[in-house]
């Protein structure tokens, strides 16, 4: 991560993760049904944010993923591939001292699968202190920024709270 303190315009993290998923066929998701599938990928991301002026940011999202998904119904079911290709670009528009408008445009390209979306995300938070804010909004997409998460049901109202150190 890059976060200067005494200049903090720019702001960059660069992430990387490895996931292994390998329920049980038993095993329930998070909507109460069996697990679909397994997974093993690794996922590489970069955020950034820039301050154009002191009511405007300006960012960005860049992940990709590579893998192997499985359909964890089928018993000895083969491994396929699966890669996939995120951007997000993001406006903050600071209103006014605690009051902060977000917008989001979002594209998720699942190659192997021949999928591709697009849409946007709005929000409006606001700064309980210097350190935290609460936020509400809308994400018009049915993915979200997390390139692990394949399940495609995100789209609805969210709630956020963000704390920094």
């Amino acid at each position: 991560g890059y976060r200067p303190v005494l200049n903090d315009k720019f702001n960059a993290l660069v992430k990387y993760t490895y996931l292994s998923d390998r329920s049980s066929a038993g095993q329930m998701s998070a909507s109460g049904g069996a697990n679909p599938y397994e997974q093993r990928s690794h996922v590489f991301s970069g955020d950034a944010i820039y301050d154009l002026m002191p009511m405007l940011s300006l960012g960005g999202k860049l992940g990709y993923r590579f893998g192997e998904l499985r359909d964890n119904s089928v018993p000895g079911s083969p491994w396929f591939d699966s890669t996939a290709w995120l951007g997000v670009g993001r406006l903050d528009f600071h209103v006014v001292h605690e009051w902060d408008l977000t917008a989001e445009a979002r594209y998720l390209d699942a190659e192997d699968a021949g999928d591709a979306r697009a849409r946007a995300l709005l929000g409006v938070y606001k700064h309980i202190n210097e350190n935290v804010r609460f936020g509400v909004g809308y994400n018009f997409t049915d993915f979200d920024d997390d390139l692990t998460n394949q399940d495609y049901t995100s789209q609805g109202y969210f709630i956020n709270l963000v704390g920094a150190m």
